[in-house]
C-alpha cells in the first residue's frame, strides 16, 4: 500500500478527532506516524466510537485489546503504539469510506451493515486484521469507481 499523501493524512486526522483531540498538527505521513509510535490519546478512540457508532465490544476486537486494558488505557489517557498503529489502520479505512458516501453517517452505516461482496459479513467485523483491511479497501474503490458487486 502506498504511502499516504496530505490531504489522506488530513481525513485520517479529523476521523480521529482532530488537532483538538491528537494535541499537535499532523499534517504529512511522518507526522502521522510519530503520533502512533508515541500512542495516540485515548480520546481519539472515544471519537471514533462515538461518531461512528462503533461498541466498545467491537472496538476492543478490532484493536485486540482486553476489556480491562481498554478501562486502564482509559485511566492513562493513551494507547499503547500497537493499539494506536490498528486505531490507525481503522481511521484510515473509515477515511476511506468518508470520500465513497460524503458523509460520516452513511459511512457509519455503511460498516455496520452486512455486504454482500464481504460473504455477508459487516465491513466493520472484517478490520481487525490487514487482510480484511485491504478487502474492505477493494468494496470502497469499486463503489468508488462505479463497479458494483
Amino acid at each position: 500500500m502506498a504511502s499516504p499523501n496530505r490531504r489522506e493524512v488530513e481525513e485520517v486526522v479529523s476521523v480521529l478527532g482532530g488537532t483538538k483531540v491528537l494535541g499537535r498538527q499532523a499534517r504529512a505521513p511522518e507526522d502521522l506516524a510519530e503520533r502512533v509510535r508515541e500512542g495516540l490519546p485515548f480520546a481519539a478512540l472515544a471519537t471514533v466510537m462515538e461518531q461512528y457508532g462503533i461498541s466498545r465490544d467491537v472496538l476492543c476486537d478490532i484493536l485486540h485489546l482486553s476489556r480491562r486494558n481498554f478501562l486502564r488505557r482509559k485511566e492513562q489517557k493513551r494507547l499503547a503504539p500497537d493499539e494506536s498503529d490498528r486505531l490507525y489502520r481503522l481511521a484510515r479505512v473509515l477515511a476511506h469510506a468518508n470520500r465513497v458516501f460524503e458523509d460520516p453517517d452513511q459511512s457509519a452505516d455503511w460498516i455496520h451493515a452486512p455486504n454482500a461482496s464481504l460473504g455477508k459479513q459487516q465491513p466493520l467485523t472484517l478490520l481487525d486484521t490487514d487482510i480484511g483491511v485491504q478487502q474492505v479497501d477493494q468494496v470502497l474503490g469499486r463503489i468508488e469507481h462505479g463497479i458494483v458487486g
